[in-house]
């Protein structure tokens, strides 16, 4: 039998995962929770896909706090990092960033409902406070299969074709993944606050005057 030769191997549409640990997590988070609350005791917030929790205006990025501040450094360069892995041939000297973040605060029973973030190339998520003692369901972020037609059975399947993927996070962790991911976050059980923030990004070509 003539041997059979492979001629092309590609994973299409692979949706990229990634988490990392911020150096010196527990001093920032003290300096976060401090200003996360301050914020959300002088600030009305807004609705978004947030249920009961409290979520603040998106303006992260542009905020004189030291600790958010050198969270959004820290995002920056991860950020720089996971694109540099993701393409390495794109020149990121040429484009601009445009992003936006915000606070997330859940208490008792409090969630966020599925959704994506349209308008965006990237989407992350900062862990500042997570109950030590929540349950392993309590406020753990869940990804849903962006592709059609994956209900398959068969015994392989949550290997092969999984239709969702769980991440339990830890304070002092980032997120990362492209923002057209339908994500949810799952209720907080504990009386403790999930103090978490989240953030947008989007590349465009420098002096192109994106909005």
């Amino acid at each position: 039998m003539t041997q059979i030769k492979q001629f092309l191997s590609h994973n299409l549409f692979a949706s990229p995962l990634s988490g990392f640990e911020l150096p010196d997590a527990e001093s920032l988070n003290e300096a976060l929770i401090l200003d996360c609350q301050k914020r959300r005791a002088s600030e009305a917030g807004i609705s978004v896909s947030n249920q009961t929790g409290w979520h603040s205006d998106r303006d992260l990025f542009t905020r004189p706090e030291d600790s958010f501040k050198r969270l959004s450094h820290a995002i920056s360069v991860i950020l720089t990092h996971v694109v540099k892995s993701t393409l390495p041939s794109f020149d990121v000297t040429t484009h601009d960033v445009e992003g936006q973040g915000w606070i997330n605060i859940n208490g008792k029973g409090a969630f966020n409902t599925p959704h994506d973030h349209r308008g965006y190339h990237w989407s992350g998520c900062y862990y500042v406070s997570i109950p030590d003692n929540a349950s392993e369901r309590s406020g753990m972020i869940e990804f849903l299969d962006p592709r059609g037609n994956t209900g398959l059975h068969a015994p392989d399947v949550s290997m092969l074709f999984a239709p969702k993927f769980q991440v339990r996070p830890r304070a002092g962790t980032l997120l990362i993944f492209p923002a057209y991911l339908t994500h949810w976050v799952y209720p907080n059980e504990d009386d403790e606050d999930r103090i978490s923030i989240a953030f947008n990004s989007r590349i465009v070509t420098r002096g192109s005057g994106a909005a």
